[in-house]
């Protein structure tokens, strides 16, 4: 049975949030104001990964597909994450509608050059903010960043290997099968000399 809200309540449910917490040391107008616009990349790199997974699904690559499934779940999580530093900071959650990416590609290279793009330009925000919140003294946005920064510096470097290994495949579909097949194990194959964190 479903019920009609009364006009009361609509009024209280739309009435500005009222800060919860006390704020010891409030965020500096150009930290916050950037928080918010990463938030929005955040959610907006979430919706291009889950439309690139569309695209791979479409067209059979099933390990490319749940790559980009994978980092679209990554993405809102860190979204999550910047949204739940603003409200422990007493801050508004600013959310804006997202822009439907107008994009097209005509080849695999492409498509993982939009993706290694797309995380360099997050990344970049996310050091910007750092920058900004040293400067400004606000030491918990930057120990916060810290986590967010190193998150995002290695997503960027897995976009760049699959993008390094796309073009070493070139035009060849059965070497572009191999990739799809590795990412379908979801295993990190970056080579490493520091394996498993051995000296």
């Amino acid at each position: 049975m479903t019920t009609t809200p009364t006009t009361e309540a609509l009024a209280v449910a739309s009435r500005p949030a009222q800060r919860r917490r006390p704020v010891p040391r409030a965020l500096a107008p150009d930290v916050l104001s950037h928080l918010q616009l990463h938030l929005q990349m955040e959610l907006q790199a979430s919706y291009d990964y889950f439309r690139l997974a569309v695209w791979f699904a479409e067209r059979d690559l099933k390990g490319f597909a749940a790559f980009a499934r994978q980092e679209a779940l990554n993405e809102h999580h860190h979204a999550c994450l910047v949204a739940d530093h603003l409200v422990d900071r007493s801050q508004p959650v600013e959310l804006a509608t997202l822009q439907p990416n107008t994009s097209t590609w005509d080849s695999m290279e492409a498509v993982t050059r939009f993706m290694f793009d797309n995380e360099v330009a997050v990344t970049a925000s996310a050091q910007q903010i750092y920058s900004m919140a040293e400067r400004a003294g606000d030491y918990i946005t930057s120990v916060f960043l810290d986590g967010v920064i190193q998150q995002q510096t290695d997503s960027e470097a897995q976009a760049a290997y699959v993008m390094s290994r796309v073009r070493l495949a070139g035009d060849d579909p059965a070497a572009l099968l191999l990739i799809d097949q590795e990412l379908s194990r979801g295993e990190d194959d970056r080579p490493r000399l520091a394996k498993d964190g051995n000296s």
